[in-house]
């Protein structure tokens, strides 16, 4: 799909997604600016309390508001959900739950694939990610569990923004257009 129609389409499911979260944006290919995407990939992080529907069971709203535009629910689970639109195009939502860090989660969504096993990938193994640390349900720990200190919480290091990430990376930022052509 052409871009400058897939995000048409991604806007509006940010727009109708956002009264249940504290904070969502549009994130792959659209984000990358590639002149025709194969998804529509949303990361979205909901208020507290609240799944991204506002509903105790998400998968049954999450089916309910795709049928009710025109598409149709394949699949999900808590941190994930997958759907078909009627537009053709298939949406990929990333939901931001503990321990999984904004910062992190919306780098590897933003993408490609590669940049992203790289940026996760510790550096002994030829990737960006200190070889002190790895990463585990969107969020980077420092070896030892019960490492404690500035932004760090039970080991778990808090990266509320992708510069967050970069930084811990030890990388300048790259313009998510740029990513993967180092």
């Amino acid at each position: 799909m052409e871009i400058r129609y897939a995000k048409i389409i991604a806007g509006e499911l940010t727009e109708q997604f956002s009264p249940f979260c504290e904070r969502i944006k549009i994130a792959g290919s659209i984000r990358r600016h590639k002149p025709n995407v194969k998804d529509i990939e949303i990361v979205a992080t909901p208020k507290p309390g609240l799944d991204i529907f506002g509903q105790p069971d998400i998968d049954k709203v999450f089916n309910s508001f795709m049928i009710n535009r025109g598409g149709r629910y394949l699949q999900g689970a808590q941190r994930y959900k997958k759907a078909h639109l009627a537009e053709g195009i298939v949406l990929d939502m990333f939901l931001v739950l503990p321990p999984a860090q904004w910062g992190v989660i919306f780098a590897i969504r933003t993408g490609p694939a590669k940049f992203s096993q790289w940026l996760v990938t510790p550096r002994r193994h030829g990737g960006a990610l200190p070889s002190h640390c790895r990463v585990r349900d969107g969020g980077v720990y420092k070896a030892g569990a019960k490492v404690q200190g500035p932004g760090v919480r039970d080991g778990l290091i808090l990266m509320p923004e992708e510069k967050d990430f970069f930084d811990l990376l030890g990388l300048d930022w790259i313009e998510p257009e740029a990513r993967g052509t180092q």
